[in-house]
């Protein structure tokens, strides 16, 4: 099975990943279950099958990378340089871009590509990303760090799934010619 490169991110109504500084705390199920669907997408085993994750320098720091179950087992591609503290499965790079293309050519699992924003769109930009799935909470923010930071090229997505879970609706995305 080809490595494939998978954006899995929370979003508000209104296109935002984070609050301006950063947080992610508006990020919860408002316990809504009246629209559940039978199907759930099955987030932790997302997160199992990744054997790598790519992130942006910023949100590497602001992560806490110990406190994500598993994350021992998971390689961490970082975008720009990183902090003096080594890991042996965090590695950095200034050129996210290459350094992907490299991971793709590789046999592994899927790639969690986490954010941010001008990582996902350099990445987008390339046509590198096989899957988007969001979860769309119920929240608008009206201002924060977006989604997608500039002009994309158009791609065309196919729906592959939605599902429901106490009030936050997820959408999985495939590019509409895979």
């Amino acid at each position: 099975m080809k490595r494939e490169l998978v954006l899995n991110l929370a979003v508000s109504l209104d296109g935002y990943v984070a609050r301006e500084d950063g947080s992610y705390d508006w990020i919860q199920a408002p316990a809504d279950s009246m629209a559940n669907t039978a199907l759930q997408f099955d987030n932790a085993a997302f997160f199992e099958s990744c054997d790598t994750v790519v992130l942006g320098h910023r949100s590497f720091l602001e992560l806490g990378l110990d406190e994500i179950p598993g994350a021992k087992e998971k390689q961490f591609l970082v975008a720009r340089r990183g902090p003096e503290e080594k890991r042996d499965n965090v590695h950095f790079t200034p050129d996210v871009v290459s350094s992907v293309k490299e991971l793709l050519a590789e046999e592994g699992g899927p790639i969690w590509l986490f954010g941010g924003a001008q990582i996902a769109d350099s990445l987008i930009a390339e046509d590198l990303v096989s899957e988007y799935i969001l979860g769309v909470v119920p929240v608008i923010l009206g201002k924060g760090r977006r989604l997608f930071d500039q002009t994309l090229p158009e791609i065309s997505l196919k729906l592959v799934e939605s599902t429901v879970t106490d009030g936050i609706a997820l959408l999985r995305y495939r590019k509409a010619d895979t």
